[in-house]
């Protein structure tokens, strides 16, 4: 009760909490960005990053759960002005209002990302990121050329790699700036001109250690891309400890994630090849001295054959064989000849035989011809027969053919008749009935 001895209405310090936790926890105040300066840093064992936020006025603490940080693509460090993105939560137990953060982004990357994905969407469409354009690295480059900094870490871990690797390689350095505004230039000049044959190298590795997203800029910029790709000799893109690939992983013909990394795929192991060529030549010497053994065998065993041991045995062999050939082929002949000399000798005169087969032809042409004499219509006037004709010459074979006063002609043996019909009567002077022809 108060002191007039009403009763008093009082929150709970946990009411009052809750109360102000649900405010805070609003969707007014759950998913928005926070601009500040990063101060207080610690990386927890957890994997959970706490910081405070502040600015010139005031300060929140920030909590950044593993969960969220696990694509992080930069360090924090104290110092940074960086946007956080999340939600404002209140700590009951300390009664402490906190933010968690689901993403990060320092001041000015957001712009940086959008430049680098304009420029990769333009590069692409030109075809410079193609699979087509990729070459095939050198399987034993003897001259390697470095694009670096010649003060940095990556050019001693690549040159105690390739001397480890292969001690007989040559290496040439380019010494460039790989970070800070003019970086990007001096890279692509360090191609160009590691490019030039004067210096006979035959592959080129650019690249430098890890670093924060603003450090690795000069390897997205387009003047160090376009180097990339255009570069005569084939290029390994080396720029190490990154989340992301920089765009000159895309243009070069292989990338590696570290500069070590890019020198182990760059050089083989000197004692590998030397062991594996021992291998093949040993495999070589199996092979061939396999086939010298099968050749060898090869020869003996034609050796043992009779056609080798006494070539001359089956030379006079095929001797005998052809002269008794010739011998058969000889007597076959003279038997033949033999028989048509007998057959010829029981052959009676052929002088007699033609002639008599002559007279026997010439009997027979006399007897046809006498035969066809005998049926001559010349031969049956003679006779004393008379063949009539009309005034057409056609002969008259019936009385039906010829009428009175019509005139005739009749052949006789010896020359013909002018006549003029008189009559014409049926009669039988011939043994049937026939028409009398009276001839004037």
């Amino acid at each position: 009760m108060d002191t007039n001895g009403a009763e008093r209405k009082a929150y709970t310090v946990s009411a009052l909490t809750k109360a102000v936790k649900s405010a805070l926890e609003s969707p007014r105040f759950s998913s928005i960005w926070l601009k500040g300066e990063v101060s207080n840093l610690t990386y927890h064992s957890s994997g959970h990053i706490y910081f405070t936020l502040k600015d010139k006025e005031a300060l929140i603490q920030v909590t950044f759960f593993r969960s969220a940080n696990k694509n992080l693509k930069f360090k924090i460090e104290d110092g940074m002005s960086v946007f956080a993105f999340g939600g404002v939560t209140l700590f009951e137990k300390q009664g402490r209002y906190q933010f968690n953060a689901l993403s990060i982004e320092l001041e000015g990357m957001g712009e940086l990302q959008r430049r680098i994905e304009e420029l990769k969407k333009k590069l692409t469409e030109e075809g410079l990121f193609s699979q087509e354009r990729k070459r095939q690295l050198p399987f034993l480059p003897r001259r390697i050329g470095i694009v670096t900094s010649p003060t940095g870490a990556a050019i001693r871990d690549i040159i105690k790699i390739a001397l480890r690797r292969y001690p007989n390689v040559e290496i040439i350095l380019a010494p460039a700036k790989v970070q800070g505004w003019d970086a990007a230039a001096a890279i692509a000049k360090g191609i160009a001109e590691l490019n030039k044959e004067k210096y006979g190298i035959e592959l080129i590795i650019a690249g430098r250690g890890g670093g924060s997203f603003e450090d690795l800029m000069p390897f997205n910029e387009e003047i160090t891309v376009r180097a990339f790709a255009s570069s005569r000799l084939p290029i390994i893109s080396a720029v190490g400890h990154q989340t992301d690939h920089p765009l000159s992983d895309d243009a070069a013909d292989a990338y590696a994630p570290t500069p070590s990394a890019a020198a182990e795929l760059a050089i083989p192991i000197k004692e590998d090849l030397l062991n594996e060529t021992g291998y093949y030549l040993q495999r070589l010497y199996s092979a061939l001295q396999n086939r010298i053994n099968a050749l060898r065998l090869r020869v003996e065993n034609a050796g043992g054959r009779r056609v080798f041991a006494a070539p001359e045995d089956i030379i006079n062999k095929r001797e005998l064989i052809v002269e008794d050939f010739e011998n058969r082929m000889i007597a076959s002949m003279r038997n033949t000849a033999a028989e048509k000399r007998r057959a010829l000798m029981n052959i009676t005169d052929i002088k007699l035989l033609i002639e008599k087969n002559i007279n026997n032809k010439t009997h027979k042409f006399r007897i046809t011809a006498q035969s066809l004499d005998n049926l001559s219509p010349l031969n049956v006037i003679k006779r004393g027969y008379a063949i009539a004709t009309d005034g057409a010459e056609k002969i008259i074979r019936r009385t039906a053919d010829i009428s009175a006063g019509e005139k005739i002609s009749v052949h006789i043996a010896d020359g013909s008749l002018s006549c003029l019909v008189e009559s014409v009567n049926k009669g039988d002077s011939i043994g049937e009935e026939t028409e009398n022809i009276y001839v004037l």
